[in-house]
């Protein structure tokens, strides 16, 4: 065998055992990810500690709004979409978390799915939403073949590609 394919063959070696050993690392904990989804809870995390999860229930006895939004995916046709949540804003004001200091705050979904937002987009009424209903009905879990049990929105997107799917964590980050 060449020397050139052998290190062809060796750099192809190294690279699979890189991404199983990332795909190991990344995949999290799946029991708590089942809990999350059965409990239809997510967590709120401060610099990665968690700080309270919120629950479906807790969601719906909020001050939740109701509004219509354009839902264009890769694999639909766009149509209006009538959803119902909470700002994100709001239900981090509500309980207590600060966002001086913050640089960022990422939503993750079930599926590994990472929807980084800047403090901006989720200090502006009316932009960032966790939803838990669509149309009228409560938002089904992945396991059903939903979105749910929460969708984060972002109002006004051209595109739903920064929604994320099966929220799980809400990540704020301080500088």
């Amino acid at each position: 065998m060449k020397r050139a394919n052998k290190i062809v063959y060796l750099s192809l070696g190294l690279l699979l055992i890189a991404v199983a050993v990332l795909a190991y690392l990344n995949r999290g904990d799946p029991e708590l990810r089942r809990a999350l989804e059965e409990n239809r809870e997510f967590i709120i995390r401060i610099d990665g500690v968690d700080a309270t999860a919120v629950s479906l229930q807790a969601l719906i006895d909020s001050d939740s709004e109701e509004f219509t939004t354009n839902f264009s995916t890769s694999v639909s046709a766009p149509r209006d979409i009538k959803l119902r949540g909470v700002e994100l804003r709001a239900l981090l004001q509500s309980l207590d978390v600060d966002l001086s200091g913050v640089s960022h705050i990422v939503v993750s979904g079930l599926d590994s799915y990472y929807s980084p937002l800047s403090v901006l987009e989720v200090e502006q009424e009316g932009v960032v939403y966790i939803c838990y209903s669509m149309d009228g009905e409560i938002l089904k879990p992945q396991s059903e073949g939903g979105y749910g049990p929460f969708l984060m929105v972002i109002r006004g997107s051209r595109f739903a590609q920064r929604w994320c799917k099966y929220v799980e964590a809400v990540d704020v980050i301080s500088s």
